[in-house]
């Protein structure tokens, strides 16, 4: 009978009663299987045996531990028994922006709804930075905010070095951080640490995966729930990763954060209750080629060298990244909405190089993108000289301007041509910037188009560009703001 008993007890209950167990069916085919005689009715329903059975399931901790008898769960049992296997959780919670800010909400509401599972939370956040004029005002993350709101401890910390956590912390949960999490930390939490990234991992680690989504062209992106990694980011057990998500052709990076941002705090939440943390732990096997053929589609792909399967890397956004070069002109689109406002060099017509930074973008027209973006000229050394247009250059512009004549909400437009630099270096002569390429023998011009009914805006091949900003002064529209850059190329005298 004691072995009979102990398989009982392994059996997974839930929170029915022993009397009601013993009448499912599960329980009937068990203590069939157990008995070596055959039995025509369900083992031990005499009412003589319920009061035993009853009091071996006071010992079910003891029994369920015996690997002799302890039995498969069903499919969906797994999760659940594994939840209950967590100890309540002190979490340690590491944050900054509002991606964060999202998923320490989740928290605190579910710790709210289910303290067995969550216990406590503490909040590490990074000092804040000073601002504005003087350097006078001090500008704390949102997560601090937040966490005051929700009156959760705040430990403000810029490093980890000689601090301990709070006692009793089980596990550690960093959600854009940017402070690495150090192995001692992560060996004294009971359940080490967690970490959400807005990338199919290990496709875009990296601090700006989905900037670098955008900018690569992708089509889908998702989320991952990963181990904290005690040597690099991004390099933890991938514990659940959602479905790829697509993303529209248009959006821009904070559409695209405010999606996935729920999203996020959603499946943290959800590996928690499935007690994805709890050893041992399990490695997701479902959507993980996050890697999609962006370069048979002509799209810009940014590979990381030695790594054959071609998956990307998105480090942290630099202002170089925002910078207008020939290379990336033909993806101004994709990048403007990945990154916000780009910025260019460009010299006047007295020949001073100045920053000149593209303020709003309207969108692109996919009929206008065969038509040429730059042209490349002899150096034109004395300022307000006339351009030599080779014979291809002439037939090329009278092409495009039939192309704008025919896009639609376009029409008719003129051309004009900006002087373009892109090299970074550059000195100060007379108060003028020359650059390695003002003293080469040939100069890349951007061919700018403006429509003949619309004085405000111009077009950068398929690019509808609205506003612009020279640097010390204020945004206006394309026109007004390049009135002193922009060299005039007359269609009739081509004709």
């Amino acid at each position: 009978m004691r072995p009979l008993l102990r398989q009982v007890a392994a059996a997974p209950f839930r929170s029915k009663p022993c009397h009601e167990l013993l009448r499912t069916r599960e329980l009937d085919a068990l203590l069939l299987r157990s008995s070596n005689a055959p039995i025509s009715q369900p083992a031990m329903r005499r009412p003589t045996q319920l009061s035993r059975i009853c009091n071996g399931c006071r010992q079910i901790r003891q029994y369920s531990s015996n690997a002799a008898t302890t039995t498969i769960p069903l499919k969906e049992e797994v999760k659940e028994r594994k939840a209950k296997k967590s100890d309540p959780l002190r979490i340690l919670f590491c944050g900054s922006d509002e991606f964060s800010c999202a998923s320490l909400e989740a928290l605190h509401q579910e710790h709210v709804r289910n303290p067995a599972l969550i216990q406590s939370i503490d909040v590490v956040v990074r000092p804040g930075k000073r601002t504005g004029r003087g350097n006078k005002i001090i500008q704390h993350p949102p997560i601090r905010d937040l966490a005051t709101r929700l009156g959760l401890p705040i430990h403000e910390r810029d490093t980890f070095t000689g601090w301990d956590m709070p006692p009793h912390t089980n596990l550690i949960i960093a959600v854009s951080f940017g402070l690495f999490v150090p192995p001692r930390l992560l060996r004294a939490a009971q359940y080490g640490g967690l970490n959400i990234h807005p990338s199919l991992l290990p496709d875009l680690r990296g601090p700006a995966p989905l900037q670098h989504a955008l900018l690569a062209g992708r089509t889908h992106t998702g989320i991952s729930l990963q181990t904290l990694d005690d040597r690099a980011f991004d390099h933890g057990l991938i514990l659940a990763r959602t479905p790829p998500l697509p993303i529209p052709s248009d959006t821009n990076y904070a559409a695209l954060l405010a999606y996935v941002t729920p999203l996020a705090a959603e499946l943290l939440v959800q590996g928690l209750r499935d007690g994805a943390h709890v050893p041992p732990l399990e490695e997701a096997a479902e959507h993980g080629h996050g890697l999609e053929e962006s370069k048979s589609q002509g799209q810009e792909v940014i590979e990381v060298p030695g790594k054959p399967e071609n998956l990307l890397h998105a480090p942290k956004i630099t202002k170089q990244d925002r910078q207008l070069r020939v290379s990336n002109l033909p993806y101004l689109w994709r990048r403007y909405r990945a990154l916000g406002p780009l910025w260019f060099w460009a010299r006047d017509r007295q020949g001073v190089r100045r920053r000149v930074i593209v303020d709003r973008v309207a969108g692109e027209d996919a009929t206008l993108s065969d038509v040429a973006l730059t042209f490349t000229l002899p150096a034109d050394t004395s300022p307000g000289s006339e351009f030599s247009l080779d014979e291809k250059q002439k037939k090329t512009l009278v092409l495009d301007a039939a192309a704008y004549a025919a896009a639609s909400g376009v029409g008719p437009s003129v051309p004009r041509l900006v002087a373009f630099e892109q090299d970074d270096a550059a000195t100060s002569v007379n108060g003028r910037g020359i650059s390695e390429t003002a003293n080469s023998a040939e100069q890349t011009h951007l061919v700018l188009w403006f429509p003949e009914g619309d004085s405000g805006v111009c077009y950068l091949g398929p690019y509808r560009i609205e506003m612009l900003k020279v640097e010390g002064d204020k945004a206006r529209p394309a026109a007004r703001a390049l009135k002193d850059f922009l060299v005039s190329v007359e269609l009739s005298e081509i004709e």
